[in-house]
């Protein structure tokens, strides 16, 4: 079981801004990069990226969320989308800064859109108590709900996106696998495995690939093979896991074990990326907190950049 890192969250103070959120109206607040008309005589700069402030009516009232498209000169068409979920307590800028997803997405050409949660946190079934689910939160409704909103604004490939998350946002992430699935190709819990209970409920209408990355020292081990098995399972894959590890390149006192299960129902696989010594992070990324109340971050491999790998094999 996870070393009750919701108590660590609930210390985390650490503010940041990436652009305003919480609009006015519905009308989503777009702003662009520097202009690409020249002052002088040059060469002109490439197109810049849009950033979305935006806000949708939900059940729960007012959510607001954060999307970043990439620059004409990289975005891909269609154009692929990742959902990326913070943790709790955490904004939807704190969770763009942690995963420099943005940066990824740009270079790479696919749209990255950062959800709001109902007081920094996500509803999930049989979760832990957030203000989300004390209140009662759909957040499976909300996601469809957005996707179906921003898809067709922006001209984006919302039934082919990738849902990831961290704690909190991964363990959504976890649960929109099961019941989302008509707007997902694949999932990327962070530091998430699935819980006990969740197996009973979970019945994916579609096979969806699955990327799991945990911590050893941010989770128990036996929840990582079990969870790998679980999704093995429901993607019908063959045979067993195979194993492999990355190469020592970061020396920081973590080391990378891979288990992939392929060739699985329509295309889809199930691989996990166990961190010996890893905390309760976001790989290649900025750490949540203090060493001391989170672990090591490491630097063995970058999250982000996996999401971009493992979205370009099923987009």
């Amino acid at each position: 079981m996870m070393r009750s890192h919701w108590r660590k969250w609930a210390a985390l103070t650490v503010v940041t801004t990436l652009v305003a959120i919480g609009c006015a109206g519905k009308s989503p607040s777009v702003s662009e990069g520097p202009s690409a008309t020249p002052l002088t005589e040059g060469p002109v700069s490439p197109p810049a990226p849009v950033f979305v402030s935006g806000t949708i009516d939900s059940a729960s009232g007012k959510r607001t969320y954060l999307l970043q498209l990439p620059p004409a000169s990289t975005r891909l068409q269609p154009t692929p989308v990742v959902v990326a979920f913070h943790g709790w307590p955490m904004t939807a800028e704190r969770m763009a800064e942690i995963t420099h997803l943005s940066a990824v997405a740009d270079a790479h050409g696919f749209a990255v859109l950062f959800p709001q949660g109902y007081g920094q946190s996500w509803s999930v079934p049989g979760g832990l108590p957030t203000p989300a689910h004390e209140a009662g939160i759909d957040d499976v409704a909300f996601t469809r709900s957005l996707l179906d909103t921003v898809g067709p604004e922006y001209q984006l490939d919302t039934s082919h996106a990738i849902a990831a998350g961290i704690s909190n946002g991964g363990h959504l992430a976890e649960t929109l696998g099961c019941a989302l699935t008509d707007h997902l190709v694949g999932i990327v819990p962070v530091a998430a495995p699935l819980r006990a209970q969740t197996p009973a409920t979970c019945a994916p209408s579609r096979a969806l690939s699955v990327l799991e990355i945990v911590g050893s020292d941010d989770q128990q081990l036996a929840t990582f093979p079990d969870t790998l098995a679980f999704w093995a399972r429901a993607d019908r894959c063959p045979g067993v896991a195979v194993t492999s590890a990355l190469p020592d390149t970061a020396h920081d006192l973590t080391t990378v074990t891979i288990a992939s299960f392929t060739g699985c129902l329509d295309g889809t696989e199930v691989t996990g990326y166990f961190v010996n010594g890893g905390g309760h992070a976001w790989p290649g990324g900025k750490p949540v907190g203090s060493v001391d109340a989170f672990g090591i971050t490491t630097r063995q491999f970058d999250a982000s950049e996996l999401i971009w790998t493992f979205l370009s094999r099923h987009r």
